[in-house]
């Protein structure tokens, strides 16, 4: 069985800025914030092409910022070379002029899935309370709590906050996330496979698996229940599980995903059960 995944790719503007995926965007990202002076430091991170960490200069002390770049990629994809020009310049401003420390955003909090190994490059700093916040989901993915800044998405360190507890998180993360229902689009693969996204948001798309919300959507159109695959970090593929051979249909889809495209998520395919998500055995 072959399946192509050209319907899923956006393509660009011909004369737009050229970055094939997240890594070379951030590869830009990276050189332009060398030549800043308010950066102290700009590293890639080796777990995530997508993310870096920036040292800026400020008043009292350094601060540290966790980046990811995938919200960036998907504006610049859509734009033309004159325009994508600003908007990368517009991130960078945001990012080396804007104050961090302002406190914790409570409206911009989310609970997104990200790959396991996505914690490796935030874990491990000597500062007390600067791990990120997190919980176990299923398989290879994990629950990571981040602000959705406009620019970009940003880790939750423990230490920010404000003393709230992991439910009280968790439910400040899952209400954000229902405000973005309204933005959902499906769109037909073929008979039996479809892609959600959170449209001008792609990058928190995934985290619509926590919400029940999403759930409801996906019931009067799934009776039978569905199969899902995450495979990229800015999509949710569903297959109804009346397709005959869905499982084996996701698992093809999962391994060209994985061969052919950057950005990726999980290898697994999951199902809802009990309220939450369970990795689908082998068949």
């Amino acid at each position: 069985m072959s399946m192509s995944l050209s319907g899923f790719v956006v393509t660009a503007h011909s004369d737009a800025l050229a970055f094939k995926d997240t890594a070379a965007l951030r590869a830009e990202v990276i050189s332009r914030l060398k030549g800043d002076r308010r950066v102290k430091q700009a590293t890639p991170d080796p777990a995530d092409p997508a993310r870096l960490s920036v040292t800026r200069v400020s008043p009292g002390k350094d601060q540290k910022l966790q980046v990811d770049v995938t919200n960036l990629l998907g504006r610049l994809r859509e734009l033309p070379a004159d325009e994508a020009e600003a908007e990368i310049q517009r991130f960078l401003n945001v990012l080396v002029l804007t104050d961090t420390e302002g406190g914790f955003e409570a409206d911009r909090l989310i609970a997104n899935i990200r790959p396991r190994e996505h914690l490796d490059g935030l874990q491990g700093d000597a500062t007390p309370g600067k791990d990120p916040l997190y919980e176990n989901l299923a398989g290879d993915v994990v629950i990571l709590y981040q602000i959705d800044a406009e620019e970009s998405l940003a880790s939750v360190p423990i230490s920010e906050v404000g003393g709230r507890s992991l439910a009280q998180l968790r439910q400040l993360a899952l209400k954000n996330i229902d405000k973005q229902i309204p933005q959902v689009r499906q769109e037909k693969i073929r008979e039996g496979i479809f892609i959600f996204t959170v449209e001008g948001d792609e990058a928190i798309s995934p985290a619509l698996l926590l919400t029940d919300k999403f759930w409801a959507l996906l019931e009067p159109q799934f009776p039978n229940g569905v199969f899902i695959a995450i495979p990229r970090r800015d999509a949710i593929f569903v297959f109804d599980q009346r397709l005959p051979k869905a499982v084996q249909i996701a698992r093809t889809l999962i391994t060209k995903v994985f061969r052919d495209e950057p950005d990726l998520l999980s290898e697994y395919v999951f199902e809802r059960r009990d309220g939450t998500l369970q990795v689908v055995a082998e068949q």
